[in-house]
């Protein structure tokens, strides 16, 4: 049993190493992608687990995305990877160097949803609700459209 508790205190820090990484961010796609660098200069393309930003051509959505460049471009990142979606880019929840949480910092400025669909995390609908109620970023929008249901109405 003391062995066993020795191996998993060992690899417990490994496993949770290899959810995370660091990256330089190079550019933004919009409100919620983004593309970095890692150390090695392997790109990778991100999207911001648990929230959804307006796409561009919808309204707020070239707000959202210079917000999110205000945050992060040419900035060092942290990842906490949470898998993938289905066009291959990493989920992600993401990191300045201070710590904070930048998809909670677009939940809280108005500037995305909650993806009611895919989050885990209360903090976001929580924080979409305070940004609701302050008529902070999208929410100034007298009826404001969530993405997901933009998206399907434009096919």
């Amino acid at each position: 049993m003391r062995y066993f508790l020795c191996f998993f205190l060992f690899i417990l820090p490994i496993a949770l190493q290899a959810r995370t990484t660091d990256c330089f961010v190079v550019g933004i796609s919009d409100g919620d992608t983004f593309t970095c660098l890692t150390a090695n200069l392997k790109p990778i393309k991100v999207r911001l687990a648990e929230i959804d930003a307006p796409e561009k051509a919808q309204p707020f959505g070239k707000k959202s995305r210079q917000m999110l460049g205000s945050l992060i471009h040419k900035r060092h990142v942290t990842l906490a990877i949470q898998g993938y979606d289905r066009y291959q880019r990493t989920l992600a929840t993401v990191y300045d160097k201070q710590g904070q949480n930048i998809n909670l910092i677009m939940v809280q400025q108005g500037m995305a949803w909650a993806y009611k669909q895919y989050a885990t995390t209360p903090i976001y609908a929580q924080a979409e609700q305070i940004a609701r109620n302050k008529r902070l970023g999208l929410w100034q929008d007298r009826s404001p459209i969530e993405p997901r249901l933009w998206r399907h109405s434009k096919r």
